[in-house]
């Protein structure tokens, strides 16, 4: 079972070296790392319109599908209720660490502290890198974009994460939230790889966890007023979607 997931390892093994080593990956002149995470964020937005917006419908069908045999409320909207709770989820954690940062009066954020605002942070965010990487290998798009583009995608958005993090939690995250991150890439994939959750199950994960990528994509990657490259996050995009098509 292990050598038929060796393509959704690797991926795996991308993620959690991002996150590991996310600060050696840093260009050493700061605007060309801007330009890159401004490229990375066009990327990500192509993904998330382009990608999975419509694996959203998929799995709406799949879910309809998967549970024709089951009275349950508000079937067709399953997935996307699950997509806004993630989004919802993420959006209300992403407030309460501001909310935090502002009231403890750091700029460094209360992660600094190494209070349960910076848990709170790294564990909800962990769940959702150990859910991407399990959804890898539990897929429910048969593979219609191929590894390798996904796993671009998701790196950069994992290295923009990392860069909102290190300025946001500082040395903390330096020590200890990074190997968290990491470790939850890999170990979502060694749960997807022995075990599996009924279809109907998955896909409303998926959901969730599409919900979580569309805020995360918005609240990390989006440049900043002064930060952003324009021509970079638009290449970014507009390759990404190319290839996409393309492909299609």
């Amino acid at each position: 079972m292990f050598i038929e997931n060796i393509e959704s390892l690797v991926a795996a093994l991308i993620f959690a070296v991002i996150f590991y080593f996310g600060g050696a990956l840093r260009l050493p002149e700061r605007r060309h790392h801007r330009r890159l995470l401004s490229f990375g964020a066009g990327v990500s937005v192509a993904y998330v319109f382009v990608h999975l917006l419509p694996d959203l419908e998929t799995a709406r069908v799949v879910f309809v599908r998967s549970t024709s045999q089951i009275s349950l409320p508000f079937r067709d909207l399953s997935v996307n209720l699950a997509a806004m709770i993630g989004f919802l989820a993420f959006y209300a954690l992403e407030n309460m660490v501001v909310w935090a940062k502002n009231t403890a009066g750091k700029s460094k954020g209360a992660g600094t502290a190494g209070g349960p605002v910076f848990w709170l942070h790294i564990g909800g965010l962990a769940v959702s890198i150990w859910l991407i990487s399990y959804l890898r290998i539990r897929n429910i798009d048969e593979g219609t974009v191929p590894l390798a583009l996904y796993t671009a995608a998701m790196g950069l958005h994992f290295l923009a994460m990392d860069y909102a993090l290190s300025r946001e939690h500082g040395k903390l995250y330096e020590r200890v939230g990074r190997k968290v991150l990491a470790a939850a890439s890999l170990l979502g994939w060694v749960i997807g790889a022995v075990a599996e959750l009924p279809q109907p199950g998955v896909v409303v994960l998926f959901g969730f966890v599409a919900g979580a990528v569309m805020i995360n994509s918005m609240i990390m990657e989006l440049p900043r007023e002064k930060e952003g490259k324009l021509g970079s996050f638009l290449l970014g995009g507009l390759i990404y979607t190319a290839l996409i098509l393309l492909l299609r």
